[in-house]
């Protein structure tokens, strides 16, 4: 594995790099109108905060996605630290939207993975400011980054991190890649993360592979759970 230390967050495998915002104003339709981004895949994850994560449902909206990793190059970063036969893989690609958090929720997206996956997060709104990132440091204590346009954090494995909690009066809009390996023998310990993100996934192997039906029922069931839980402890909490 092959390991590295940011010296200004210090902190574990993760990079700040720049992004050029004329390749990420490709995305603006979507970003802008909800009725765009009707045919993209959406989930919720676990947390307290109203996140949503949308996804390609198909071939074509994952290479939209992909035409803007491609022209951002930001690969060039990863690619010393990863096993390549040819080229990086880009896995998944996601409009990350969300108006409040209100606790945080540490996790890694990566471990065990020897660094052969890297997750990118930029911003794609300007009202990104004041509701960032939280992660640790090496030391163990808490540290924040706010997001800037036009720079974007890259990390792979054991870099904990968190949602700031905040709320926006307007939904806050990041932009998230997962890519990595172009080999499948390190496919195993990426899937536990990469699979079960999106309705569809490109392997290292540049092969489609598809969320299954129980999966997707999972994953709709968890979702309408966790909301009634939340109406629940809001309701409590109003006192009524």
């Amino acid at each position: 594995m092959k390991e590295f230390v940011n010296d200004d967050l210090r902190a574990p495998n993760v990079l700040r790099v720049p992004i050029d915002l004329q390749v990420t104003q490709q995305l603006g339709a979507i970003v802008r109108s909800k009725s765009a981004r009707f045919r993209l895949y959406s989930q919720a994850p676990p947390w307290r905060s109203d996140v949503r994560w949308y996804s390609a449902r198909f071939e074509r909206d994952f290479r939209r996605f992909r035409s803007v990793f491609d022209r951002l190059d930001v690969a060039r970063y990863v690619e010393p630290y990863l096993d390549l036969s040819h080229s990086v893989r880009l896995y998944n690609a996601f409009l990350v939207i969300r108006s409040r958090c209100t606790q945080p929720n540490f996790h890694v997206d990566w471990r065990s993975t020897s660094n052969e996956a890297f997750t990118l997060l930029t911003p794609l709104t300007e009202n990104c400011r004041g509701f960032g990132l939280l992660y640790k440091k090496l030391d163990g204590s808490i540290g924040e980054y706010e997001y800037r346009l036009g720079e974007a954090l890259i990390f792979g494995d054991d870099f904990v991190h968190s949602t700031k909690p905040g709320l926006s009066d307007e939904p806050v809009v990041l932009l998230c890649f997962n890519f990595g390996t172009d080999k499948m023998e390190h496919w195993p310990s990426i899937e536990r993360t990469a699979a079960h993100q999106s309705l569809m996934i490109c392997r290292p192997d540049g092969k489609f592979q598809r969320l299954s039906i129980p999966k997707r029922v999972r994953n709709v069931v968890g979702s309408m759970l966790r909301k009634t839980v939340l109406r629940r402890r809001q309701t409590l909490q109003s006192g009524y």
